[in-house]
């Protein structure tokens, strides 16, 4: 009976001994912070508060994709084999290669270092504020006094007028009947009886 109150002290020992070794390393973890009105800066990307996640870590402030193309007419495709963001577009045509978790990194086929490489938070992709200017040829500017950080580039052109009209623009008018294509109704299946 002693043999067995004495195996079993020891089994809760070595349960608690594991379960320490288990939440100790949590607090060594790297933290990230969401954006949020106490916990830092107010990102604004061309005047608008960016509407995505804002994330913060090691003294850096990351952007979602989804609010980088503020900034221009950009595609992004992300590549989950290679962990590889390919970024289209612009008034360049410029094609940008980014690698999740590398510093390294293309544009139009050109090496270019980073000051911190992308990532992923929460299934979504961050690139920092710093690599989306330098990027997207916009400019980027802390505002200390408002705790703001101001990502802006001038719209592009493309060859086209930024006039607005001189009329007023009013919608296209559909013509009177049917609306689209007028499609064959399918056979009516045979009954059986």
């Amino acid at each position: 009976m002693m043999k067995n109150r004495f195996e079993g002290q020891k089994k809760k020992a070595l349960l608690a001994v594991l379960a320490a070794a288990l939440i100790a390393p949590l607090p060594l973890l790297p933290q990230a912070e969401t954006a949020s009105a106490a916990a830092g800066a107010t990102v604004y990307i061309n005047g608008r508060v960016a509407s995505g996640d804002v994330l913060f870590r090691k003294g850096r402030t990351y952007l979602t994709l989804t609010d980088m193309k503020a900034l221009g007419d950009y595609t992004f495709r992300y590549n989950k084999t290679w962990k590889t963001i390919t970024i289209t577009g612009g008034d360049d045509g410029a094609r940008h290669v980014l690698t999740l978790g590398s510093r390294e990194a293309r544009r139009n086929g050109q090496n270019l270092t980073l000051e911190a490489a992308p990532l992923s938070y929460e299934n979504k992709t961050m690139i920092p504020v710093r690599a989306a200017a330098q990027l997207f040829n916009a400019e980027l500017e802390w505002d200390e006094a408002g705790n703001r950080v101001l990502l802006t580039k001038e719209p592009e052109t493309n060859g086209s007028s930024t006039r607005p009209p001189t009329s007023p623009s009013r919608p296209p008018v559909s013509p009177p009947g049917p609306s689209g294509p007028s499609v064959p109704k399918p056979p009516t299946p045979p009954s059986i009886r």
